[in-house]
């Protein structure tokens, strides 16, 4: 792969072009159509990623109790009470952006469920491999992370609002 696909990313800007080709080199493009899943919540995080096309949710999935009936005749109605699992888009990726920062820090595992929706083409790049050049290199590790810092700062506040607005949906604001 190029460097030229990486250069496209601001989060790259602050690299010098010979090391970004070495990371370029060590990433694998790949291919997803609508409503595919890049990861799963909860799922050990392994690569860190780059949208060149297309677009990407990324939503946090919990299971919601969820009362079911079944009638099988009048006079007899089974309920149950069932889980069922539910999600709420939190960010949305475009092109030119990174996702799947939890496989560079934290307990390396995903904290997002990624679907496509609509055809996309990823980068994908090991965290192992980068985490071994930080070491070889930390100014390099110095500028992904301060980089990584700043993403996780904004999505960490886009969760918390799409939370507060769900929570006011669905209970009276006043109560709050």
């Amino acid at each position: 792969m190029g460097e030229n696909l990486l250069a496209g990313f601001k989060f790259f800007s602050e690299v010098p072009p010979d090391t970004l080709e070495a990371i370029g080199k060590k990433g694998e493009l790949l291919e997803f159509g609508p409503d595919d899943i890049v990861f799963h919540f909860g799922e050990p995080a392994e690569h860190l990623y780059g949208l060149v096309e297309g677009e990407v949710d990324l939503s946090i999935v919990f299971k919601d109790k969820v009362l079911t009936t079944e009638i099988e005749y009048e006079e007899a109605i089974q309920a149950s009470i069932v889980d069922k699992e539910k999600s709420i888009v939190i960010d949305t990726v475009l092109p030119d952006q990174i996702f799947g920062w939890a496989s560079l820090v934290g307990p390396e595992r995903r904290t997002v469920t990624a679907r496509c929706t609509e055809p996309s083409r990823v980068i994908a790049i090991a965290a192992e491999d980068l985490k071994a050049m930080f070491g070889e290199n930390h100014y390099l590790g110095y500028v992904i992370m301060t980089k990584l810092c700043d993403i996780i700062a904004r999505r960490l506040k886009k969760r918390t609002d799409k939370l507060i607005e769900t929570w006011v949906e669905a209970f009276d604001g006043d109560a709050i």
